[in-house]
């Protein structure tokens, strides 16, 4: 082999390993604090008579699996390292209610964002096979997202709707449940706190 082909495929090599590195995930820039700081706060939420049902608070995976095995199985298979949930609420009359009554926030957190990814594709399969799920479009949000909304009856007539945001930003994974009376909470409610919570919890740092 002649030195200039030698130094032909050693340049090469170098590139390989530049490109692989520039594609590694892991090394991109993560979001590496405690879960329970993305989470969104009181003073966020879209009306002022909203409390803290459920203070923010770590969670473990089966936790955040709501006791599912098989969602268990995937989250340690996905590199899940901590996660956290808060509840808020308003106490109104439900009937003639505008506006979000309850909001449930999680965030996972994982050792790549690789990881992340893979469990934000198969919760959101699970999502949309939940009963009465419809996929609606969050348009941009974080790294890739998802949106279903479910309504159902009450005994009195009233119907509710939940709207469901989940989000990937880098290695996090949240989950937004917000719920009320339907025609009364919309879509455009849960994107507003999804937006907030993204902008200013989570943020990564300089690459």
């Amino acid at each position: 082999m002649t030195r200039r082909a030698s130094l032909c495929i050693a340049a090469l090599g170098a590139l390989a390993a530049l490109l692989a590195a520039c594609g590694d995930t892991q090394s991109a820039p993560r979001l590496t604090g405690d879960p329970v700081h993305y989470l969104l706060t009181l003073s966020q939420m879209t009306s002022p008579d909203f409390t803290v049902e459920i203070p923010a608070t770590s969670q473990p995976a089966a936790g955040f699996a709501s006791g599912d095995p098989a969602a268990q199985n995937q989250l340690a298979q996905a590199g899940l390292t901590n996660a956290a949930s808060v509840t808020f609420i308003r106490q109104v009359d439900f009937p003639t209610s505008n506006g979000p009554i309850e909001v449930v926030d999680s965030v996972a957190a994982f050792t790549g964002a690789d990881g992340a990814h893979t469990w934000f594709t198969n919760d959101s399969k699970r999502l949309d096979q939940e009963q009465g799920a419809e996929g609606t479009s969050t348009g941009a949000l974080g790294d890739e997202a998802h949106a279903t909304t479910q309504v159902a009856t009450a005994p009195d007539g009233v119907q509710a709707v939940q709207v469901t945001i989940e989000w990937r930003v880098a290695n996090v994974v949240a989950l937004l449940h917000v719920r009320g009376r339907y025609g009364g909470t919309r879509l455009e409610d849960a994107l507003t706190l999804a937006h907030k919570q993204t902008s200013t919890h989570l943020i990564l740092p300089p690459s």
